[in-house]
């Protein structure tokens, strides 16, 4: 009797510690207590063939530590170029762990989820669903402004707006301006970082030096993933709607000592303003002073100078008008009006006069005329 509850005390103070073993060496109760605090996915939103880094951090929430034996991650459509993590390690309580992986979404555009895999030593795994978003909008660029036409050696603003309308920022971008003799003024054009829904305006000039094509460029990068956007515009001559436009009228041609004298207005039709305008004479004719070149200066849009020229013409009946001036970047140019002058026998050339022994001898005539009449008729 003494005996068998001795035994019987024995056996349940063994069944106690060994209840209470169990539940101290569960593993399955450790590695519930392992979650995933945070995913980083760069870039957040992938172009098809780009490569990204998949950062995982797992915590342990539970009071002992937990052993680790496998970490990977896996898809049958997302390519992992990682390796796994075959080393066991441990997760101390209260702790936590990272793990990286790289992968390259040679996928076309979607959503996908790759499985982060975690295998603990004892017993039991945790598996956990990653989002990866594969999208290929590029990079945007809008011509706000750009000239109508172009001009040999004539520097242009042109204006553009780079946005970017993808969901995740783009880092690195450079705008690079290409194209056969076009001289760009900046040579390239740094933004750094666009963020969703962003866009930068940006103004450049360009003097081409003969008719080409200019390409706009944008190189940027989506996470480690260098891209480009391209926009080509043509560059072609002619004349500008908006240039100064010097037209002249009210011309008057006289003649005389020796020389002709022309004069005018001349007016300015366009919309620019018109700097340094000089006037001379060109072909068929030779300019003399005291006006062989008339400055005028600057002329506003609609505003208007007289001017004078004088000059010498030989067996012509006309002659060029010539009009020289710059833009407000000092580019010049110049205008050529054909101007029909009277030929010297029409011209209002001054009269020889009478030479003064002539006149005398008319006076003295008129007076003796004058005296004979007068004498006669005092006499009746």
């Amino acid at each position: 009797m003494k005996n068998g509850s001795i035994l019987g005390l024995f056996a349940l103070v063994a069944c106690f510690l060994l209840i209470s073993f169990a539940a101290a060496q569960d593993p399955g109760d450790s590695a519930a207590q392992i979650t995933v605090s945070s995913v980083d996915v760069n870039p957040g939103v992938f172009f098809e063939g780009d490569t990204g880094i998949i950062t995982i951090d797992v915590v342990n929430n539970g009071p002992e530590s937990v052993a680790i034996r496998r970490a990977t991650i896996y898809d049958s459509d997302i390519s992992v170029l990682s390796s796994s993590y075959d080393t066991t390690t441990t997760v101390g309580a209260g702790n936590s762990m990272q793990f990286t992986f790289t992968v390259k979404a040679d996928v076309p555009p979607g959503i996908y989820y790759p499985s982060f895999s975690l295998d603990f030593r004892d017993a039991g795994y945790l598996r956990y669903p990653v989002q990866i978003r594969v999208e290929n909008d590029p990079l945007e660029i809008s011509v706000v402004d750009k000239p109508d036409t172009y001009s040999a050696g004539r520097k242009d603003q042109i204006d553009i707006m780079v946005g970017n309308p993808r969901d995740n920022p783009v880092g690195s971008v450079i705008v690079n301006f290409r194209g056969k003799s076009i001289d760009p003024a900046p040579s390239s054009y740094f933004i750094g970082t666009l963020n969703p829904d962003q866009a930068q305006k940006i103004s450049f000039n360009i003097t081409p030096g003969e008719q080409t094509s200019l390409d706009i460029i944008v190189d940027y990068k989506n996470g480690v993933n260098p891209h480009t956007s391209l926009v080509t515009l043509p560059v072609r001559f002619g004349e500008s709607k908006k240039q100064a436009e010097p037209i002249l009228s009210n011309i008057i041609v006289e003649y005389g000592d020796g020389k002709y004298t022309l004069t005018g207005d001349v007016t300015n039709a366009g919309l620019e303003v018109a700097n340094s305008v000089v006037l001379s004479v060109g072909d068929g004719a030779e300019p003399v002073n005291p006006y062989r070149e008339y400055v005028v200066g600057s002329l506003q849009p609609d505003d208007f100078a007289s001017f004078e020229i004088t000059f010498l013409a030989e067996n012509t009946t006309q002659v060029q008008v010539l009009v020289n001036y710059r833009d407000i970047d000092g580019n010049p140019s110049m205008r050529t009006t054909p101007v029909v002058i009277p030929p010297k026998t029409s011209a209002k050339e001054k009269s020889p006069g009478v030479a003064t022994p002539v006149i005398a001898v008319i006076l003295i005539s008129a007076a003796l005329i004058g005296g004979a009449i007068w004498y006669s008729w005092k006499k009746r």
